[in-house]
């Protein structure tokens, strides 16, 4: 018999707040953000989240763009600064309401599952975290021990995510139309449309209108 998912998006659901913009805090407050980044190309990349935020931009190109941002980066450098972002800073971010619902779903039999737009260097951390070891999100692409700033076709961002969720379903035989998905944003309605159970999470104003017209539940998680 086919098993039920529990899929949570990251940002906004699983923790409280935008991971990149976490991030970015970090590398400000520790005087590491010229390290990696130059001020033109963090300029253009928060223009972007702007550009982004009030649709004057693609997800898509505002993920690539912000990828290519990381090209040349040595891996093993990254991960060990997000490892000290994790300890000092994202740790304190999660949601203490998804802890409680994953915990719910464990106690189901469902499986729990993180999917996000995300790169592997936020979901992996936040999963370690939580104890959840199914993981879909948006390859950050390495050669060389170095990152090359080009990222795993289709990006897991709108339609994306039901391509990758799909795979990984008929590899885990997971039933995603008996499973759970939860989500802030409407970005993600083409995976919310394919579960039994949707579930918009501190929905922004276009989900929840939608939830509202659907009678999806509308959960609070502060």
């Amino acid at each position: 018999m086919s098993q039920t998912a529990a899929i949570f998006d990251l940002d906004l659901t699983l923790i409280t707040r935008s991971s990149a913009t976490l991030f970015i805090k970090y590398l400000r407050q520790t005087g590491q953000m010229w390290r990696f980044f130059r001020r033109r190309d963090l300029a253009m990349m928060v223009l972007d989240m702007v550009r982004y935020k009030l649709g004057f931009l693609d997800g898509n190109v505002a993920i690539r763009r912000s990828a290519l941002l990381s090209a040349g980066i040595d891996v093993d450098e990254m991960w060990t600064l997000i490892n000290e972002w994790t300890a000092e800073m994202l740790v304190h971010a999660i949601s203490p309401s998804a802890r409680e619902r994953l915990e719910w779903h464990r106690a189901q039999g469902h499986i729990p599952v993180v999917c996000s737009a995300a790169s592997q260097f936020s979901v992996k951390p936040v999963a370690d975290l939580l104890g959840i070891t199914e993981l879909v999100y948006t390859e950050w692409l390495t050669a060389n021990n170095r990152l090359t700033g080009r990222l795993r076709e289709p990006i897991t961002f709108g339609t994306g995510k039901v391509y990758w969720m799909k795979k990984w379903a008929a590899k885990r035989d997971v039933d995603l139309s008996r499973s759970y998905f939860y989500s802030d944003d409407a970005v993600d309605l083409p995976l919310l449309e394919i579960v039994e159970h949707p579930i918009a999470v501190n929905p922004h104003r276009p989900l929840r209108k939608i939830a509202k017209a659907r009678q999806w539940p509308i959960l609070t998680w502060k």
